[in-house]
């Protein structure tokens, strides 16, 4: 229980309904726990996680509510994808751009436009969550995909769903590619759809259609690779 102003109370509870207690961060995130997500978030504090989404790109004043901690921001998909395309390129973003270059009828360039990089985020920290994606895909939410990509393809994603089931989403990334899907209605009406069961299979029939590249980056320097209990958290 979240104690808001004017004496109001916010509840969050998991999809299960049932508290899962203390759980390793990386099932938390796979898993869609959000009790879990929402202590973490708070003991973090809301300023400094929407100080986070302006440095991956998201240009709109957020208001510092604890249900943001839960995804409870009106955005576009376009600019979910600038956000995960600062973790799929390691902690840099890249100004997404609807084209490239202008030529003329010979294929000539007229004119092109600069590649823009950014550091926004510790690629460290970025790495041990695109780490934690890819778990998504393996032991969470995002499994399902498994049956319409090849089983050698490792790619990373999130799904996401409104509390009414009105909004069902699916972000994540390939070695070479960045997709998004949201499925919804235009009159804002409940889908009936979890973010797994709308959006995801979208996503994983476009990423298989693509024939896109594993994802794969080197481990910084500055981490260590031990083997962790993926329920319990605790080193094997």
């Amino acid at each position: 229980e979240v104690q808001l102003s004017g004496n109001k109370t916010w509840k969050p509870q998991d999809y299960s309904e049932h508290p899962s207690g203390p759980v390793p961060l990386v099932r938390a995130l796979a898993q869609s726990l959000n009790l879990a997500t929402v202590h973490l978030g708070m003991e973090v504090g809301l300023h400094p996680v929407a100080e986070e989404f302006h440095r991956l790109g998201l240009e709109e004043t957020l208001a510092e509510h604890p249900s943001m901690l839960l995804g409870s921001i009106d955005v576009s998909p376009l600019e979910v994808a600038q956000i995960y395309t600062g973790l799929a390129n390691g902690g840099f973003k890249t100004p997404l751009r609807a084209a490239r270059a202008i030529v003329d009828a010979k294929g000539q360039p007229i004119k092109s436009f600069s590649l823009e990089v950014t550091p926004v985020a510790d690629t460290a920290a970025v790495y041990e969550l695109n780490r934690m994606l890819v778990a998504v895909m393996e032991k969470g939410t995002g499994a399902p995909a498994r049956a319409y990509l090849p089983p050698s393809l490792t790619v990373a994603g999130k799904s996401g769903t409104s509390s009414d089931y009105r909004d069902s989403w699916f972000a994540g990334f390939s070695g070479a590619h960045v997709a998004v899907v949201w499925v919804g209605h235009d009159d804002n009406t409940p889908t009936g759809l979890t973010g797994s069961a709308g959006a995801l299979p979208v996503w994983a029939h476009l990423m298989n259609d693509l024939g896109t590249t594993s994802w794969s980056a080197d481990m910084p320097d500055s981490l260590q690779e031990v083997a962790l209990d993926f329920d319990t958290g605790l080193r094997i």
